[in-house]
């Protein structure tokens, strides 16, 4: 087995940050079967170079440097899916809207729902996403939604 060096896994690491969201692409592994498709997020790079992930299926299962492979979000399908999984675990009050990454104090249930998928989003956010469906504005791309795009700003409400 080799093992990068020093310059290689600060360039993973750059790639692929802390909360960062990720989908599998190939796993090398005869005991443990991830599906391909799987997303997952980064809790960090080991200095062996092996992107050590929070599963969505619960598996904690690092992916080998040299032998597996994922990358990071980057369709809007991909978005949706992570949004609504999101959605199924962000907390009950007090947590980030995942569109823009502002606070959103007090219960989820004062706040808008998204129109884009299931998933609670600021007031504001509400209100852009209601011009966007008007046809008044133009529609953001869900991978430019903040918990998308920015996971890791602010130690928002999409860490694991």
């Amino acid at each position: 087995m080799n093992f990068p060096n020093k310059e290689t896994v600060e360039k993973l690491r750059s790639a692929y940050p802390v909360g960062c969201r990720i989908v599998l692409d190939s796993m090398d592994d005869s005991f443990v079967h991830i599906p391909v498709g799987t997303q997952a997020t980064v809790t960090g790079v080991d200095d062996a170079g092996n992107v050590m992930c929070a599963w969505d299926c619960g598996s904690s299962l690092s992916l080998a440097y040299g032998a597996d492979q994922a990358h990071k979000i980057s369709t809007e399908d991909e978005a949706k899916e992570t949004l609504d999984w999101y959605g199924r675990h962000q907390p009950e009050e007090n947590t980030r809207c995942p569109r823009c990454g502002e606070m959103m104090w007090g219960p989820k249930e004062r706040h808008a729902l998204s129109r884009y998928a299931t998933i609670t989003v600021c007031d504001r956010c509400g209100s852009e996403e209601g011009l966007e469906c008007a046809g008044m504005v133009e529609k953001m791309p869900l991978v430019k939604w903040c918990a998308i795009a920015l996971p890791s700003v602010g130690g928002g409400a999409w860490r694991r």
